[in-house]
């Protein structure tokens, strides 16, 4: 009945991949502005200290022309007053304060960090300033505090500034009023105050857009055009169109590719100087306009202005000179007037170094202005409208990504493959006889699908998004990590495949109690029940996510027809269905990696340009020997890696449950060996997958979807450029990820429960009983998964979930070497083990919140952490009990033979 069924599903999936492919050339996104407010200053404001801190919008000090405008001879005025604008309910209204600035102040720099809203540097009419201010609302009180910072090195304005993990970083700027352009690069660290770091490369650069983002491998500080000013030079004033990349952990600068040509009067290239900017998602930068475009007429207002002081400082007071001095005067005020600024909304995608033209800002461009994150809105708040003329509105900017119609074809492939893992439960559901049958399969399964489940385990939907996220953005040095799996196997399959087998035991943790007791046999229990429940929310959340934003399907059906799916086959159907499942769910796996990679392939047309493309940008790099502690090179990857791949594959109960659900330790073996192989295969064909993605979409940047995850760009190339069915075929493998890692969790953790609590503590139940027990154990860890997970799609804190699950992902080192501890070390009691497994534990909390070690190093240290102090601890505090032969390795009894009775 499988191979039929198998057969019909792929023989229709086959049919529908006849179809053409298609692409989407319309935009990713939609932008719905509104006007939210009204400055009660009616000529507006420019240039001001702006921020959103806790819950409301400040606005401080800035610059307009109050009295007669600029080309008419207009004084420019500086102020220091500080607005105040809450948001309730989407209705908006000015909050009164009487608190102002030191002094009158505008063209500083503001960011907003935990602190609160910085306001550094920046002028008035009697000079520039070093002066930095911490602005912070107190929601309590309803007032503003003014706290003083240490004082930049140097006076600046005209410089902007950007911050990453509260760290701040300024660029550009003046020193002195119609001072020269300058190349500064400052940081400010909280406890080490301001440092000077290497100049911008290139020319100096007034009113600069910085702004810090992720170029796929870490965040770095990108700075955008700007003008280069020097009033001795014959040409005082330069637009510039490059731009420069600073990374933290370099120290470096690198060139970027240039803005392009937006049609700004005498630019091979294009000039957003002073536009308002902020980053979406994982890689992108919105620009709102810039200061250039096509009505940017200051080119031919300069020779005018040239004219003009020519002419005064003749003095001429002739019938005719006054003519020509009225007649210039109206140039200039009619150039001032007719100036206007780009009104193209560009995308500046970092990891493939691209531009793409996104939409069209309707009605004036403010520039000299912030665009500030407020929930899920964009807010501008004042600016330029034209040279001179500032506005009182601040307007809303509401991005929408479009969301792709999946379409009916692509949703019968998806629904007859669900129908199909449902068909496998309730085919195994007539072969549970027994609770063996129920947690091992009665020793049926053969190895290479023992093999193939393993590695379906292993691989959740968050490794098949992640990892091609991960060649796509960054480069193939993680593809070395599978090679630790070879490494493994051999010791798994030497030291701790015979104990699971002689022991005749169903969960690791029966082993620890037979060699300690029952306390650490319980910590080891716990620790895998706490770290499979924050699992399954995570691993159903993740993809569901990718699916609901790129795809269009409604995130709470996604996580719903996971979870219920997954526990109507697993509670079926056991062990068995869920290693047959997962064998199939292997078999869609890669298929749809390899159909992505052919329609990729075909879409581009030259295989050849794909892979020279992607070796020119470094996208195929796979060794970095720099010793690093911080950023990930290849011996703390290759080292770490086989750390993190240690702990799964010799204590987790859903991976060591498929060693014992084979015939013998020699089938065993072979379902070992037959996952490392694959793994080296299928990750070529991931990394793969993940260059592919990124040559297409360095091709084609206008099909990215602004502010998406990195994660979600399979599911973006599926959902818009795969033909209806060969879509429904990929995303269902997507679904299989997710499912194979849900049900091996939701198995594995019944068995634990079952087996570690119910059964050890209470009085012998017949085997009938163990079995409706560990169905309805299944149920509800089922239940208790999926609604981890709509509950974090409700409350978006999966930041939150994270944490926890690094949190607890601490016990899986610290568990790691307590069987180690066990195994080889006789003398090692469950004091050590126990003290051992708390400082390790200890020590990676001391590690992640007080170093900037990578995160592979953790496991380096804390395993040798539990190792070394458990067996230390355990000499000092001996233990008199005695410890079978048959519980600790030695080379007496290193072949043991398996006399497990199935």
């Amino acid at each position: 009945m499988v191979r039929k069924s198998l057969f019909f599903f792929l023989l229709y999936c086959f049919v529908f991949t006849t179809c053409t492919t298609y692409s989407q050339e319309m935009d990713k996104a939609q932008f719905h502005w509104d006007s939210i407010a009204k400055l009660p200053l009616e000529k507006g404001l420019n240039g001001s200290f702006a921020g959103i801190n806790d819950g409301v919008l400040i606005i401080a000090g800035g610059a307009n022309f109050p009295n007669e405008p600029v080309w008419e001879g207009g004084n420019k005025k500086y102020y220091k007053k500080i607005f105040i604008l809450q948001k309730i309910n989407n209705h908006y209204n000015w909050i009164k304060n009487e608190v102002e600035l030191p002094k009158p102040m505008a063209y500083g720099a503001s960011v907003v960090t935990s602190q609160g809203l910085w306001c550094i540097g920046g002028m008035n009419s009697k000079g520039i300033y070093k002066d930095v201010f911490l602005i912070k609302w107190d929601s309590d009180l309803k007032e503003i505090r003014i706290q003083k910072k240490p004082p930049l090195p140097t006076p600046l304005a005209n410089m902007d500034a950007t911050v990453i993990n509260d760290k701040i970083y300024i660029a550009g700027g003046q020193e002195e009023i119609g001072g020269k352009a300058t190349k500064n690069f400052f940081s400010f660290t909280p406890g080490k105050g301001w440092q000077r770091l290497k100049d911008i490369p290139g020319q100096g650069r007034i009113q600069p857009v910085v702004i810090a983002q992720n170029n796929g491998k870490t965040n770095v500080v990108y700075v955008f055009s700007g003008t280069y000013y020097d009033s001795t030079a014959q040409d005082p004033n330069k637009f510039l169109t490059d731009v420069w990349q600073y990374n933290p952990l370099s120290d470096q600068w690198s060139q970027k590719a240039s803005i392009p040509n937006n049609g700004t009067p005498g630019l091979q290239g294009g000039y957003v100087g002073a536009a308002p900017v902020t980053k979406l998602g994982d890689a992108h930068i919105l620009f709102f306009g810039g200061a250039g475009g096509d009505h940017q007429l200051w080119s031919q207002r300069l020779p005018l202005l040239k004219q003009l002081q020519s002419i005064q400082s003749e003095k001429k007071d002739s019938l005719s000179g006054s003519k020509k001095l009225d007649s210039l005067n109206n140039k200039i005020a009619e150039n001032y007037q007719n100036t206007s600024f780009s009104k193209t909304i560009w995308a500046y995608h970092t990891i493939t170094d691209t531009w793409s033209k996104r939409g069209t800002i309707p009605g004036k461009t403010q520039v000299v202005a912030k665009a500030l994150k407020w929930d899920d809105d964009i807010v501008i708040p004042l600016g330029e409208i034209r040279p001179g003329i500032r506005t009182p509105i601040i307007r809303s900017v509401d991005v929408n990504p479009r969301k792709t119609n999946f379409g009916l074809v692509n949703y019968a492939t998806l629904i007859l493959y669900l129908g199909l893992m449902i068909g496998i439960g309730w085919y195994f559901s007539r072969r549970n006889k027994s609770s063996n049958d129920y947690f091992l399969a009665g020793g049926r399964i053969p190895w290479w699908a023992a093999g193939l489940s393993i590695y379906a385990t292993m691989l959740s939907a968050i490794t098949y998004l992640s990892q091609p996220a991960l060649a796509y953005s960054y480069d193939w040095q993680a593809y070395l990590g599978y090679f630790t799996i070879i490494l493994i196997v051999p010791i798994i399959i030497t030291f701790y495949l015979p104990f699971y087998r002689k022991l005749n035991i169903t969960t690791a943790y029966e082993y620890l109690e037979k060699r300690f007791n029952i306390f650490i046999r319980m910590f080891g229990s716990t620790s895998f029940v706490l770290f499979q429940l924050a699992r399954m929310g995570i691993v159903v959340y993740l993809p569901a996510l990718a699916l609901s934003t790129v795809v269009g399907i409604d995130i709470y059906m996604a996580i719903i027809i996971m979870g219920v799916l997954a526990i109507l086959y697993t509670v079926m159907g056991g062990i068995e269905a869920v290693i047959w499942t997962d064998v199939i769910q292997v078999i869609v796996l890669i298929g749809g990696l390899i159909l992505g990679l052919i329609f990729i392939a075909y879409d581009i047309g030259d295989v050849g340009y794909i892979f020279s493309t992607a070796y020119q940008d470094g996208k195929f790099q796979l060794f970095d020997f720099r010793w690093s502690l911080t950023e990930v090179v290849t011996w703390s990857l290759f080292l770490g890696t086989f750390a993190l791949n240690f702990a799964p594959y010799t204590t987790d109960q859903a991976v060591v449950q498929r060693y014992l659900t084979t015939s013998d330790e020699k089938q065993a073996r072979k379902s070992i060996w037959m996952n490392a192989i694959i793994s080296i295969p299928a990750g070529l064909l991931i990394f793969l997958l993940g260059t592919f993605l990124y040559v297409y979409f360095k091709d084609h940047p206008q099909f990215l979807q602004i502010g998406m995850q990195n994660d979600g760009i399979f599911p973006l190339f599926i959902a818009d450029h795969l033909p209806p069915g060969v879509a429904g075929l990929v995303i269902a493998g997507i679904y299989s990820a997710a499912m194979s890692s849900l049900d091996s969790s939701m198995h594995s953790v019944s068995t634990v429960v079952t087996v570690d609590y119910f059964k050890r503590f209470t009085r012998p139940k017949s085997d009938v009983t163990t079995m409706r027990i560990a169905r309805w154990v299944t149920i509800i860890v089922g239940v208790l998964g999926t609604g981890v997970a709509a509950f974090m799609a409700a409350y978006p804190i999966a930041s939150l979930f994270f944490f926890f699950q690094e949190v607890v992902g601490l016990f899986g080192s610290a568990l790691a070497g307590v069987f180690m501890l066990g195994i080889f070390f006789r003398k090692a009691n469950w004091i050590g083990a126990l003290s051992g497994a708390i400082l390790s534990v200890l020590s990676l909390i001391f590690v992640k919140y007080y170093t900037e070690l990578n995160f592979y190093i953790y496991p380096l240290i804390a395993i040798p952490t539990c190792v070394v102090t458990g067996y230390i601890i355990s000499l000092l505090v001996p233990v008199k009990t005695p410890v079978s032969n048959e519980l600790v390795y030695s080379r007496k009894n290193k072949r043991i033979k398996s006399n497990k009775s199935i």
